[in-house]
């Protein structure tokens, strides 16, 4: 076997042996791309540049979102980062209404409690012009209708002055921080008033 594979190349001369180093050469260099016409390049040029443009657009447009993202985290951590500040603020608020509404008018005159009277009132006032300097404001509740966003229905009261639904009593006042719910107004609410003809229908059937 080996006899016959050196007879064949002892075959081959010098002519053939060059064709095929030639062929291995070719085999090996990489096939050159067709050249392209200088419109051809002029409008891959254009395209190219309409991606870059397009690349650069999305990035501008996604930087500009995180800046407003950021501007926004920032306003809101100015606006909103006091929220356990403001509802210590409204307890001690809260606690100042409750005392002054309990001493009675009678001892309010008496020469001797007033100074004490006059400092819980200067007390109450500085507690209020604080809350107006970082915007926290006191939810009006009284004869308006009732809102789940503002107010927490405690009791239902009969009457028959107002419509069905109306906030009639203020049990302890709500508050917004700017624009959001920092405690809720428990209220009570009206309901229609049951009259006794009706309520004897009821019993009845």
């Amino acid at each position: 076997m080996e006899e016959e594979t050196n007879k064949i190349n002892l075959d081959k001369g010098p002519e053939d042996k060059n064709i095929e180093e030639e062929k291995m050469e070719g085999e090996d260099l990489p096939k050159e791309e067709p050249k392209l016409s200088n419109e051809e390049v002029i409008e891959k040029l254009k395209v190219d540049i309409e991606e870059l443009k397009d690349q650069r657009l999305r990035s501008v447009a996604e930087l500009e979102n995180y800046r407003k993202r950021s501007e926004k985290d920032q306003s809101d951590a100015l606006k909103y980062g006091i929220t356990n500040f403001a509802k210590e603020v409204i307890s001690i608020r809260d606690n100042i209404e409750r005392a002054n509404a309990s001493i009675l008018d009678e001892i309010k005159l008496d020469e001797k409690i007033k100074p004490v009277i006059d400092g819980l009132e200067l007390i109450h006032q500085s507690i209020i012009s604080v809350l107006d300097r970082f915007e926290i404001k006191k939810i009006e509740s009284i004869d308006q209708k009732f809102d789940h966003n503002f107010h927490q229905a405690m009791v239902e009261i009969e009457r028959d002055d107002c419509e069905p639904g109306t906030v009639v009593q203020e049990l302890i006042p709500g508050y917004m921080l700017h624009d959001r719910l920092l405690r809720p107004a428990m209220v009570g609410v009206s309901k229609k008033k049951i009259e006794k003809n009706e309520e004897t229908d009821e019993n009845q059937s």
